[in-house]
């Protein structure tokens, strides 16, 4: 399972959610929040605590996002740790035609122009990613369900953050021990969970937040009401990293969806 951060332009974020869907019912984890850029944004900050917990940094290439000073400034600092480590970081995918910024020049890049060759362009990708275990599809009527349930916790996980929404997107991490342990544990029990987990579970105090807790504790709040994970979310100003974090399964979930009636 390979980490991979999705560098791309607001105005390419529907490509990107699709992309990213599509990696993790492959089996790798995705992170796309940070790198959505609208103006006034600076996240060459926390691209740079971002870098050192991803594998690779995929860089949608576009006629908008060219044009951005971000892509500059952001993948030469992942240009640099291919320096460092003597290795591929940078993956150019190409959406647009669109010259590539000079320190790409060069690249081997995922052409992703032709829509229509849209899955032999993913499969190339995912061999540079390497061996993963690929998310199992589940049964259109067991989806069905899935959606449904998933459809209740984002409306009471959207309520409580208008309630409780924090400054700025969640940022990335340095998960604890114990949060590792955890998210292990979780992934074992519920494999089709895994790459979520590895990019938005998190923890608050000894409680270790992953997805199918996540999903737990929402179904017994929509039934009896109330359920303490609620209040401990809205005390930390948390609510809005279980909404990343639905979201994301969400757009799993649909391009699941999109596999099954193929």
């Amino acid at each position: 399972m390979s980490y991979v951060f999705l560098s791309h332009s607001h105005n390419d974020k529907p490509f990107a959610r699709r992309l990213a869907a599509d990696l993790r019912n492959a089996g790798h984890s995705v992170w796309i929040d940070e790198a959505e850029i609208n103006i006034g944004d600076s996240l060459i900050g926390k691209i740079r605590a971002g870098l050192d917990q991803v594998d690779y940094v995929a860089a949608i290439l576009s006629a908008t996002s060219v044009k951005s000073t971000w892509v500059e400034k952001e993948l030469e600092i992942a240009s640099n740790r291919e320096i460092d480590e003597k290795r591929v970081v940078v993956l150019p995918l190409l959406i647009d035609n669109v010259e590539l910024p000079g320190f790409l020049r060069g690249k081997l890049y995922g052409d992703f122009r032709d829509k229509s060759a849209y899955e032999q362009t993913l499969s190339l990708l995912l061999r540079a990613l390497g061996p993963s275990m690929a998310v199992p599809l589940v049964e259109e009527k067991e989806l069905k369900q899935l959606r449904e349930e998933l459809a209740i916790a984002r409306q009471l996980a959207a309520k409580h953050e208008a309630n409780a929404r924090r400054a700025g997107e969640a940022a990335f991490q340095a998960k604890s021990k114990e949060l590792k342990a955890a998210i292990n544990a979780s992934n074992q029990k519920f494999p089709q969970h895994a790459p979520i987990n590895k990019t938005y579970a998190f923890q608050i105090g000894t409680i270790m937040i992953t997805l199918d807790y996540v999903l737990w504790a929402i179904a017994k709040s929509s039934h009896r009401g109330s359920h303490p994970l609620a209040t401990l979310l809205s005390i930390e100003n948390r609510w809005s990293d279980i909404d990343h974090m639905l979201e994301a399964y969400e757009e799993m979930l649909s391009r699941q969806g999109t596999a099954n009636n193929v």
